[in-house]
């Protein structure tokens, strides 16, 4: 069960002058995380440390979980942990309540690497016969 009142979105009056810290866990694919070729292989943990300021709300936010991708080189599927920290600045001069559940997903989408590497030195396929060469070299000529 996702519960973005709890996390993604707080009433500004409830946050203290120590200010607020709220954790919980996601659902991936209820905020739409997952492509083809990249997925959370459980909850997403998202915390968050909301402090006002006057009229601004500044938040820390930090999420984990573990990805599952499919290496760009030789096409295996990997499992690989996701954390990443963020930071954002809101100005709620009238503002009754903060959603932050768009900024947090799109940084996470943004977070997502270029390419899927299982491994640094991945030796991806053979392009003759297509074997996977991190596995032990193939008998094609060379």
């Amino acid at each position: 069960m996702i519960l973005h009142e709890r996390l993604m979105r707080v009433k500004l009056n409830e946050i203290p002058e120590s200010g607020l810290t709220v954790s919980e866990r996601f659902d991936p694919e209820e905020l739409k995380l997952q492509t083809p070729e990249l997925k959370f292989t459980g909850p997403l943990e998202v915390t968050g440390f909301f402090q006002r300021e006057r009229s601004t709300v500044f938040v820390k936010v930090s999420t984990a979980g573990d990805q599952e991708m499919v290496c760009d080189r030789c096409l295996e599927t990997f499992v690989q942990p996701y954390g990443r920290q963020f930071d954002f600045g809101y100005s709620v001069k009238d503002e009754l309540v903060l959603d932050i559940t768009d900024d947090v997903r799109q940084e996470i989408l943004l977070s997502y690497p270029v390419k899927f590497l299982c491994r640094e030195g991945c030796e991806g396929l053979c392009p003759r016969c297509g074997k996977n060469l991190n596995v032990g070299p193939c008998s094609c000529p060379r």
